[in-house]
């Protein structure tokens, strides 16, 4: 059975952004990205034209659902189920493939810092703070809501480059733990 064309461009995004992080992002072709997926150098360039490309619609894509995310805490009644909710919304987002564009960043970082790479958390944690822990924060309710993306993010990496003990799954729940131990004083 033929592959739909949205499909097609979601197995072409996956593909290229893992290649970038094992081979990085110069040493990759498009040639290669197309034979790992299995269509033509035509069929790639329908969806990309670029490696750039590729990689901004990942990073959309990834700012999209954290902006979905964002979009529905403050609908949600407050209370601790709204930090859980909170909290398991953000590690499934860090679980599942679209979290590559953080790996990304790590094992490419000078295309991070090329002029226009508009893939920072510049203004995620101002967000962040102003959503969880309203407009005027103590210093210790700010660093509340950064410190707990923080521990989830550091957990959902695979390759734990800081040498975190446990397997990714242990890291994982003690992450969410710590994060709602972080946020309960929001809540």
């Amino acid at each position: 059975m033929p592959r739909k064309p949205s499909q097609t461009r979601s197995e072409i995004l996956t593909t290229a952004m893992r290649l970038f992080i094992e081979q990085g992002y110069d040493k990759t072709s498009l040639r290669e990205i197309a034979e790992q997926v299995g269509v033509t150098k035509a069929a790639l360039y329908y969806h990309f034209r670029t490696k750039d490309d590729i990689v901004r619609v990942a990073f959309a894509g990834y700012w999209e659902q954290i902006g979905a995310i964002l979009d529905w805490y403050p609908e949600q009644p407050a209370g601790m189920a709204r930090l859980e909710g909170f909290v398991d919304r953000i590690q499934q987002l860090f679980d599942s493939d679209a979290a590559l564009v953080m790996r990304f960043g790590q094992a490419n970082p000078t295309v991070m810092a090329r002029e226009g790479a508009d893939m920072d958390f510049t203004d995620l944690v101002p967000r962040l703070v102003t959503l969880l822990a309203g407009d005027r924060p103590s210093a210790e309710d700010a660093l509340r809501p950064p410190l707990a993306f923080g521990a989830l993010l550091m957990a959902s990496v695979e390759d734990n480059p800081l040498s975190l003990r446990g397997s990714q799954a242990v890291r994982s729940r003690a992450a969410r733990k710590l994060a709602l131990e972080l946020l309960a004083p929001l809540a």
